[in-house]
Order: structure tokens, then C-alpha cells, then sequence
């Protein structure tokens, strides 16, 4: 697994031994960001279950001002904290080790708002997407025009939630990509 683009274009990420954590592939990950078309600078992301936290990473190699990098796993998040020092992303970077509903609580409590919020639980936690979205929509967690993105198996199925529309969807795969947006 690599940064596929920006200031670290090409630099090595540590990835788990195992199937627990499934990082994004490379070819996706540059297909989101091109369905994304930018700019990311100044922006503030949040890696929702970020398992190595490679897509919080993409974001800030491409210019964003800042990301959290949220997981409940001390696996992950000791990976998560590796790839930020190998890239040079301390100073950038907010590791939030606990549930997802901790991390969106903590940012409700900082009034903290993000541009981009990257969802991609467990899989066999279908519920933890709605969940997510709920919250996100209800605090107001997504700046105005911010997008969600949730990464699942292309047989799921999601719906329009109350402050977001879905904008976009595609399929690679097996996986398949949403793209919501702030309707505030």
C-alpha cells in the first residue's frame, strides 16, 4: 500500500499481517479521490474506522489542513500512529483510539465540523453506517457542501439520510462507493 498522490506521492505505508484489517486498495482509493476532483487544501477530514490510516493520510498528502484518525482496535491505531510518523503527518494528525460513536460524540463536544468523513467499518457491521450517518447528519458534523463517503460490498443497499443526499455512487468490484453531501 502506497500514497498514490501529493506531497508523499509514493511512499510506503505499513500494512497489518492478516485479513483482520482490509485497507483500500490503490486502485480505488485513486478513483475516489478522482470522483472527489479536489482541491483538498485547508480541509479537515476524519478517517472513521481508519484500520492503517491510509485514506486520512491520502487526504493530507493531497494538501488537507488536518485529519482524525479514529479506530477501536490498538492494532490499528498503532498502525495508524507508524504511518502518520513515516509520513511526516504528526503535526496534522489527531488519533482518537475508541468507537466511532466516541469520535463523533468528542467532535459534536469540540463543535468540530469535517469536509470529508471516509466510513468504512467492518463489514459485518451494516449497522454502524446508518448509525454513523445519523450522527453525522443530526450534529451537524460535515461543514456545508462536506461529503461522506461510505465504502461497502456493492450489495448493500443505503438511502437518503435526513441533512445528507446521496450526490454519487460507484461500483469496483465487489466494493461499491457512496457519496453523500451536506444538505445544510
Amino acid at each position: 500500500m502506497r500514497v498514490i498522490a501529493g506531497e508523499k506521492k509514493g511512499q510506503r505505508l505499513k500494512t497489518p499481517k492478516g485479513d483482520r484489517i482490509r485497507p483500500t486498495e490503490d486502485r480505488i482509493k485513486e478513483n475516489v479521490f478522482n470522483l472527489l476532483y479536489g482541491p483538498f487544501s485547508g480541509v479537515l477530514v476524519l478517517d472513521l474506522f481508519s484500520g492503517t490510516g491510509h485514506m486520512g493520510i491520502e487526504f493530507l498528502s493531497r494538501g488537507a489542513e488536518s485529519a482524525w484518525f479514529c479506530d477501536n482496535h490498538r492494532e490499528s491505531i498503532r498502525i495508524t500512529r507508524e504511518n502518520i510518523k513515516i509520513t511526516g503527518y504528526n503535526d496534522k494528525s489527531r488519533v482518537v483510539e475508541g468507537s466511532f460513536e466516541h469520535c463523533l460524540e468528542l467532535a459534536r463536544n469540540e463543535h468540530t465540523a469535517f469536509d470529508y468523513i471516509y466510513v468504512d467499518p467492518p463489514y459485518a457491521n451494516r449497522d454502524f453506517y446508518d448509525r454513523t450517518a445519523h450522527a453525522v447528519g443530526e450534529s451537524r458534523l460535515l461543514t456545508p457542501g462536506g461529503r461522506m463517503l461510505f465504502e461497502a460490498p456493492k450489495e448493500y443497499t443505503f438511502s437518503n439520510y435526513e441533512h445528507l443526499a446521496l450526490v454519487r455512487e460507484k461500483s469496483y468490484g465487489k466494493k461499491k462507493i457512496w457519496i453523500y453531501e451536506s444538505c445544510d
